[in-house]
C-alpha cells in the first residue's frame, strides 16, 4: 500500500509474457480477496495454494494476505501421502489449484479443490477498496501469516508458522546486506512457494526495485534470461550454481549482473563467476524458520563461508548442553532475533515441538557448524536425520515412510551421499525385500509415483538387511555405519 501511494505505475513483478506494475498487482490482489471473502472466507482461515511460478500465484497470495486469511504455501512437487498430509494437517478452510495440477491434488485432498481460473474475481468498487484498505491496517505485525511446511525429522513434515511482518523484516535484512536499491532489479528461478520467493519479493518491493522470474529453472536460459531482464542480481541454490558453472558460459558476459547469492557454494561456482567472469558470489545461511540467520555483502564475505552474522540476528554454537564453544569448535548453530518478528511463531498445531526448538531461549537448528573470529559462520552438517537436495529439505522419516508402502518391501534404509560438485545431498536407499515379492521395476515406478521428482533415491541396493547395526532397545538403524560408496556392482543407479 505505501508502494502504491509512493509510485503505482513502477514494475514489481516482470516474467517472459507480463510485467505487472505495484498499482496493478494491488488492483488484482484486492479483486482476489473480493471473491475469497465471497466464498465464505474469513480473516484468519487458512487457503492452501497450490501453483507453479506465475503472477496469478502472486496475485493469489497478497490476495489472500489482504484479506488476513493464512497462504498454505503448497509444493507443487509434493504428491500421493506427502500432499495429503500438508493438505490435511493445515485444515484449509479452501484449497485453490494451477488448473494443471487439478488431478494430483483432487487425488490427494479431502473436499473441494477450486481451479484458479474458476474464481470470478470482478473489480473491486471504491466503497469495498476502502473497506479492505481499512481492515489491512488493523493487522497486527505478529499475526499468522503463512504456513510453509518443512521436513521433520522422526515425523512427518511440520508448518512453520510465520508471521505478518517476517517477509518484510527480513527483507530489510537482505535490502541491507546486499545493497539493494530501487535501481535493481533480482531474477529468480526458484519455486515461488519457498520461503526464498517470498522474502526476495518483498525487498524488491521495498527498496523500489523489481523482480523477475522463470516458471522453472533453466541451464541454458539462465544467462539470456538474466540479459533479456537486465538483472542486476540473481539466486540458486548449490546443485544450480554447480550446473550453470559447468554450461557454456554466456558471451559477452552481462555486466548488469553484479551479484550471485546462493547455498550452499560449491568451489566451482566461485571459480566460474568470481575469477573468470568478475561476478562476486554471496552466500547466506538460512531456514523457513528465518530466511537470514548469516548472510554475505559484497564487502564481507568469505569463501566457504555460510554468510556473516549481522545485527539483527544474534547466532552462537554450543556444545550438547547447549553451552557456547570457543571460537572455530564445531557444535550445533543456535539464534535468537534481536527484535520482534524476524522468525516463525512456532509450528502448526506442534507446541510440544516449538517448545522443544526454542528451549533455553534460543531456537535450535539441528545443523552443526562453528564460527570464526571476524563473526563468519560455517555449516558442518544436518544433526538431524533429513536431506537437502536440489534445494529441497526432505524428511527422511516421510521418504522412508512412503517407500515402505511399495509392494514386495519389507524394510527401506535411505542416507544421503555427498555431492561434491553441487554441496548437495544424493539419496541411498538400501531396500529389504518381503521374500521373493519385490520387482524392482515396480519399485522404482512406486517411488516415481508417490514422491515429489527431488525425493526419487538415485541409488539403490537391494539387502537382506544383515549389514544393518541397530540400537539397542530402539531397534534404530545406525545409518553413520551404513557404506556411502555407490560405486560398487551391488548398486545400483536409478535411471532418471
Amino acid at each position: 500500500m505505501r508502494a502504491v501511494a509512493q509510485d503505482a505505475d513502477r514494475t514489481v513483478l516482470r516474467s517472459r509474457s507480463e510485467v505487472l506494475s505495484v498499482g496493478e498487482l494491488a488492483d488484482r490482489a484486492r479483486r482476489v480477496a473480493v471473491a475469497l471473502g465471497r466464498r465464505g472466507v474469513s480473516a484468519g482461515d487458512r487457503v492452501a495454494l497450490v501453483s507453479g511460478n506465475s503472477i496469478d500465484r502472486v496475485v493469489w497470495m497478497f490476495g489472500i494476505w489482504w484479506l488476513g486469511a493464512v497462504e498454505v504455501s503448497v509444493n507443487v512437487e509434493l504428491r500421493g501421502p506427502m500432499l495429503a498430509h500438508v493438505l490435511t494437517d493445515s485444515d484449509p478452510s479452501l484449497i485453490v489449484c494451477q488448473d494443471g495440477l487439478l488431478e494430483q491434488v483432487r487425488d490427494a485432498a479431502v473436499g473441494d479443490v477450486l481451479p484458479m481460473s474458476a474464481l470470478t474475481a470482478e473489480p473491486v468498487d471504491r466503497v469495498a477498496r476502502e473497506e479492505l484498505d481499512a481492515a489491512q491496517r488493523g493487522f497486527g505485525p505478529g499475526e499468522l501469516a503463512t504456513i510453509l511446511y518443512t521436513s521433520g525429522t522422526t515425523g512427518p513434515a511440520k508448518g512453520v508458522m510465520l508471521p505478518r511482518a517476517y517477509f518484510s523484516n527480513l527483507a530489510e535484512v537482505w535490502t541491507d546486506r546486499l545493497g539493494l536499491s530501487a535501481d535493481d532489479i533480482g531474477y529468480f528461478p526458484l519455486p515461488f512457494f519457498h520461503v526464498d520467493g517470498h522474502v526476495q519479493l518483498t525487498a524488491c518491493l521495498q527498496s523500489g526495485g523489481s523482480m523477475a522470474f522463470r516458471e522453472r529453472f533453466s541451464v541454458s536460459e539462465y544467462f539470456t534470461d538474466v540479459s533479456r531482464f537486465g538483472a542486476t542480481w540473481a539466486t540458486g541454490v548449490g546443485s544450480m550454481l554447480s550446473m550453470l558453472a559447468q554450461a557454456e558460459l554466456p558471451e559477452p558476459v552481462p555486466r548488469h549482473l553484479t551479484r550471485l547469492v546462493g547455498a550452499p557454494v560449491p568451489q566451482i561456482a566461485y571459480e566460474t563467476f568470481e575469477d573468470r567472469l568478475g561476478i562476486p558470489v554471496l552466500t547466506l545461511f538460512g531456514q523457513t524458520e528465518c530466511d537470514g540467520i548469516a548472510m554475505d555483502s559484497a564487502e564481507q564475505r568469505r569463501r566457504g563461508a555460510a554468510g556473516r552474522t549481522h545485527e539483527a540476528i544474534e547466532v552462537q554454537v554450543v556444545d550438547a548442553n547447549d553451552r557456547p564453544v570457543p571460537v572455530g569448535e564445531t557444535g550445533e548453530i543456535l539464534y535468537r532475533p534481536r527484535g520482534p518478528h524476524l522468525t516463525a511463531l512456532g509450528y502448526w498445531r506442534r507446541p510440544e515441538a516449538t517448545v522443544e526448538a526454542w528451549r533455553n531461549l534460543w531456537f535450535h537448528t539441528g545443523d552443526s557448524g562453528h564460527l570464526d573470529a571476524e563473526g563468519f559462520l560455517y555449516f558442518d552438517g544436518r544433526r538431524t536425520d533429513s536431506f537437502r537436495r536440489r534445494g529441497e529439505n526432505i524428511s527422511v522419516w516421510e521418504l522412508e515412510h512412503s517407500l515402505n508402502l511399495a509392494a514386495g518391501v519389507r524394510e527401506c534404509v535411505a542416507i544421503a551421499v555427498r555431492d561434491e560438485h553441487g554441496g548437495e545431498d544424493e539419496i541411498k536407499v538400501f531396500v529389504v525385500p518381503e521374500g521373493e515379492a519385490l520387482v524392482l521395476e515396480e519399485f522404482i515406478e512406486h517411488c516415481r509415483k508417490v514422491l515429489p521428482r527431488f525425493a526419487v533415491p538415485r541409488y539403490l541396493t537391494v539387502t537382506d538387511g544383515s549389514e544393518f547395526i541397530r540400537s539397542a532397545g530402539t531397534g534404530v538403524v545406525q545409518k553413520h555405519l551404513l557404506s556411502r560408496d555407490i560405486t560398487s556392482p551391488d548398486v545400483m543407479e536409478v535411471p532418471r
